[in-house]
């Protein structure tokens, strides 16, 4: 049953109309919104389209079409301003739309006009953590635990209020709590175990994530998370199978598909873009912090690359032109270059999270979510310099997406990127943590064949992982003479 559906719309003349309608709203609490539309469709041709509005805008919703459904609410909504049902299903469309401050203000008229609605409460804070207000969404769902101590939905909605905070050690008390006095709490054990993970302690995660599969538990999360806390331990051959355990319980998610394949070794030539954007919209919180403590050099790296081959530049005698930050995720790149004259800076990423913490560092000229590679297919733009840093790493195959950085390259522009280098011999390999290394020689030729002249390609340390070194390539390209 879907939750929060709008209220039924007003008796409506005609048997066949007040049939229609019965059965649309049936076929939407069934989550079958395939069938229930063109019955609304229907509908609105038999009477005023407004009374069917709520329920289309739900259909769409439920069918992946949020853009249409804020459309319907919207015209659901009209006269109705204040009507609770409404508020809280426009809240929804616009928390899928990726819309968090407008649905934040839509929950919260929903919760003033029906402050006892939990649904409307927990819609709320939902919005408020997306929204990055996690002070206000942990006062608020505090509050409402506060007042109804014994609910372990709410305890467990706190808990991943201060985790989505980064406030580790309060989730961990707040989660071990709700589990001793509700342990049946659907998710309770998986979130125990990220918290644990998250603080850095990826030996009491695995210790949780065993103790609650050998209960019985078979969720999909639990076997992601005692994979990543094997993969954290070093321990790459134990993960494989958790995370394949993971996909099987999460046939849709592209995220553990690509780590199973990681693990399993049967890698397809690049990262679903629905992984990356899983990846990085729950890394964007704590990426910089977390970068920075891995001993993170790219940004660096490619500032000294651009003072060696742009002297003038680096010295404030020339302006840079136009720059193009493919995979920009919070602009460390953006911060790296920001004293240099000239510009201006366009970045691209998937993950919506990782554009809102570049958007407030105030650097880039224009911001895009996009795949890189669709990105650059579609752009007509011409740039000084194309940086890369840290995103070929999602791709295995490199060509496409060479092609297309030559292409956009303005007449003496730069291409530079990092990769993680790996042996000779092996063009590309897939490893455990879902990042592709790229050998020399397979570069060498990818390079060529796109037309591109390999300037400089450094080996160098990229960060820290797992106490070690990885190892990688710093690249300097720019257009080989036709």
């Amino acid at each position: 049953m879907q939750p929060g559906l709008p209220p039924a719309p007003p008796p409506m003349p005609g048997a066949a109309a007040a049939r229609l309608a019965a059965a649309a709203r049936t076929l939407l609490r069934d989550g079958r919104a395939e069938e229930a539309l063109p019955m609304l469709d229907r509908l609105g041709a038999l009477e005023d389209a407004k009374s069917t509005a709520a329920l289309r805008a739900e259909a769409l919703l439920q069918l992946g079409r949020p853009e249409e459904a804020e459309e319907a609410a919207d015209a659901a909504m009209a006269g109705l301003p204040e009507a609770a049902p409404l508020r809280r299903l426009r809240a929804r469309i616009r928390l899928a739309r990726g819309r968090h401050a407008p649905a934040a203000e839509d929950a919260a008229a929903a919760v003033m006009a029906e402050p006892g609605d939990l649904a409307g409460r927990l819609l709320l804070a939902a919005a408020l953590l997306e929204a990055g207000r996690h002070d206000e969404a942990i006062w608020f769902l505090g509050e409402a635990w506060r007042a109804d101590p014994g609910n372990p939905t709410l305890q467990l909605r706190l808990g991943q209020a201060f985790l989505r905070a980064g406030r580790h050690a309060a989730a961990a008390e707040i989660l071990a709590q709700c589990e001793a006095t509700a342990p049946g709490t659907p998710g309770i054990a998986a979130l125990r175990a990220q918290a644990a993970l998250l603080a850095g302690a990826a030996g009491e995660a695995e210790a949780i994530a065993r103790a609650a599969l050998a209960r019985g538990v078979a969720e999909a999360a639990l076997h992601s998370l005692l994979a990543h806390a094997l993969v954290q331990q070093g321990r790459l051959a134990e993960a494989g199978p958790h995370f394949a355990a993971a996909a099987r319980l999460a046939p849709g998610s592209d995220y553990l598909a690509h780590l199973a394949a990681a693990a399993g070794g049967t890698a397809a030539d690049r990262a679903p873009a629905a992984y990356v954007a899983t990846l990085f919209d729950g890394y964007a919180p704590h990426f910089e912090a977390s970068l920075l403590g891995l001993g993170y050099r790219v940004p660096g790296l490619v500032r000294r690359a651009l003072e060696r081959r742009r002297p003038a530049i680096a010295a404030g005698q020339a302006a840079l032109g136009p720059v193009l930050d493919l995979g920009c995720g919070t602009g460390l790149v953006g911060v790296a270059l920001s004293d240099l004259p000239g510009g201006p800076l366009t970045g691209i990423d998937l993950s919506a999270a990782m554009l809102e913490q570049a958007a407030a560092k105030g650097l880039y000229a224009g911001l895009r979510q996009a795949d890189i590679v669709d990105a650059l297919r579609q752009d007509t733009g011409a740039y000084a310099l194309i940086i890369a840093a840290d995103v070929f790493c999602y791709l295995g195959a490199l060509e496409p997406v060479l092609a297309l950085c030559r292409a956009r390259l303005a007449p003496g522009g730069l291409l530079v990127f990092s990769l993680e280098r790996a042996e000779p011999g092996a063009a590309w390999r897939l490893g455990p943590q879902g990042r592709y290394a790229h050998a020399p020689d397979y570069l060498a030729a990818c390079l060529a064949g796109a037309g591109l002249r390999a300037l400089e390609c450094r080996e160098e340390a990229l960060r820290r992982d797992a106490e070690q070194e990885v190892p990688g390539l710093l690249v300097v390209a720019d257009a080989a003479d036709p």
